[in-house]
């Protein structure tokens, strides 16, 4: 039975040509031509919107862009959706949008999972992925041979929700360590030091990070077009991880910090940029 992928952007279209190599058949989901091309092209089938064909499908995976699109997508699938199907929804979303995606799927009486990942396009392309899933842990385990080709490691977190927020506190250490990247590198650069000296200093040494490793090469280069992970994409992640900690009345100065850089950097740059473009925020002046 083939797997279903709804949504063929930067971490949907890895997840189905890794499946894809897998041997799993896949049939994936995009308005935008060029996303279903990408997916043939691995060796899947294409549509650009779900049909009737999703309820024979064995697992139905949600890589969406924003909550307007997420409503959209579990609306279409209750009326499409056989009993006893699982969706695994692997996106960064609020809570509520979350619950209310779960009750959608669930009128039609299938099973949705939270099941969020950690990583950019980069590692997405090479499996290199870490899942937080929650939800039923049936449903988990009937995912799991599917989700093991395009992860390389599963944390299995608990009841519905527990996914996000490991998620949210995730995305809010990579946050962080972006802004210290492109900070250390602007402080390099005033010292007149050698570029890939630094580098080899900082990915091997005490400064080391999996965001400085990944994402200083691109602000070396000013490479930011095709990205890992979109600065669009980013200031949606950073919006609802503001707002779930103001919900907490939880203290996060750097946090504030990095929200107001990301915000000079969307409002600056073009929106497709990957998120290693705040590092531009500081070569322009802006950083404060």
């Amino acid at each position: 039975m083939p797997v279903a992928i709804i949504g063929l952007g930067i971490m949907g279209g890895a997840y189905g040509r890794n499946l894809i190599k897998g041997g799993v058949e896949v049939i994936g989901v995009d308005p935008a031509e060029a996303a279903r091309d990408r997916l043939t092209a691995a060796g899947g089938q294409a549509h650009a919107e779900p049909g009737p064909w999703i309820a024979e499908c064995d697992l139905v995976i949600l890589s969406l862009i924003s909550p307007a699109i997420l409503d959209e997508v579990t609306t279409q699938l209750a009326g499409l959706l056989a009993e006893g199907q699982v969706v695994l929804e692997t996106g960064t979303f609020a809570m509520k949008d979350k619950l209310a995606a779960r009750d959608k799927i669930g009128f039609a009486g299938a099973t949705l999972l939270d099941c969020p990942v950690s990583g950019t396009g980069a590692q997405a392309n090479v499996a290199d992925l870490v899942m937080m899933a929650s939800g039923p842990a049936a449903g988990i385990a009937h995912a799991m041979p599917y989700i093991k080709h395009f992860t390389r490691a599963v944390i299995e977190a608990g009841e519905f929700g527990a996914g996000i927020q490991l998620k949210y506190v995730a995305n809010h250490a990579v946050a962080l360590h972006n802004t210290a990247a492109a900070e250390v590198l602007n402080y390099a650069d005033a010292l007149g030091l050698d570029r890939d000296t630094v580098y080899k200093l900082l990915s091997t040494g005490a400064g080391q990070s999996k965001m400085l490793d990944l994402r200083m090469p691109l602000m070396m280069a000013h490479d930011y077009d095709p990205p890992t992970a979109s600065l669009k994409m980013f200031e949606k992640d950073i919006s609802v991880i503001g707002a779930d900690l103001k919900r907490l009345g939880v203290q996060a100065p750097l946090f504030d910090v990095v929200e107001g850089l990301y915000t000079t950097a969307i409002q600056d740059l073009p929106e497709q940029y990957d998120a290693a473009a705040v590092f531009e925020v500081y070569r322009s002046g802006k950083a404060r």
